[in-house]
């Protein structure tokens, strides 16, 4: 199953090179005759019928892609074409018979960057799960003696460890994957370390990153 984030960067993905095409297009005439456009080189052309977006075509290749137009009907009246690479499609982009030829022209280059951002985002993906079961694992040893709570919040590329200590404080230590291994063994000491100021403070202090574009004096 994909993860549904990985899903949103691919389809964007394919989303950016749509409007890379439409920008680079000049045909600005929209009254396309689907009847009398002929497939690139190496697609088939396939009618399709839809109830909701209306008649289109599909051409097909042998490398898993797809270019779709079809018409959107209503006040509309114009054509919509998107790219479909393995199953995941861009979204409809209003079209021109140019704008058709030059994505069936670009669809492989574009597929050979699509499968090989896929690939990179799955293997950050199983290597953040392995840091993960990590994490939690040393987590368990590492508090399994000690008189604190905690939870852990999960992102993208890193786990935010949020540790109940006195005085009602909470603290919390963004743990990034790519570099858990160096900061485990020190993790109790700089939480006793942050707990022990705590408690000899009379102030209540709230310390988190600074922010990049924060103007200070």
């Amino acid at each position: 199953m994909v993860n549904l984030e990985i899903e949103k960067k691919l389809t964007a993905f394919l989303d950016k090179k749509m409007k890379e095409i439409c920008n680079s297009t000049i045909d600005v005439n929209h009254s396309v005759n689907l009847y009398y456009i002929r497939p690139a080189k190496g697609f088939d052309k396939l009618e399709t019928h839809n109830s909701l977006w209306g008649d289109g075509y599909n051409f097909l290749n042998d490398n898993g892609c797809q270019c779709h137009i079809y018409l959107r009907g209503g006040k509309w009246n114009k054509y919509l074409i998107s790219i479909v690479i393995d199953d995941y499609s861009s979204s409809g982009w209003y079209g021109t018979t140019e704008m058709l030829y030059l994505c069936m022209d670009e669809i492989n280059k574009i597929a050979k960057e699509f499968r090989k951002l896929k690939g990179d985002l799955e293997k950050q993906e199983k290597l953040g799960e392995i840091a993960l079961n990590s994490i939690t694992a040393w987590l368990k040893i590492i508090m399994q003696n000690q008189q604190y709570s905690y939870f852990i919040t999960e992102s993208e590329n890193k786990i935010i460890l949020s540790i109940k200590i006195k005085n009602r404080m909470q603290l919390d230590i963004p743990i990034y994957y790519n570099r858990f291994q160096k900061m485990m063994p020190e993790l109790l000491e700089t939480i006793q370390q942050f707990e022990k100021i705590a408690n000899k403070s009379k102030i209540k202090v709230l310390i988190s990153n600074s922010k990049v574009n924060q103007q200070w004096e």
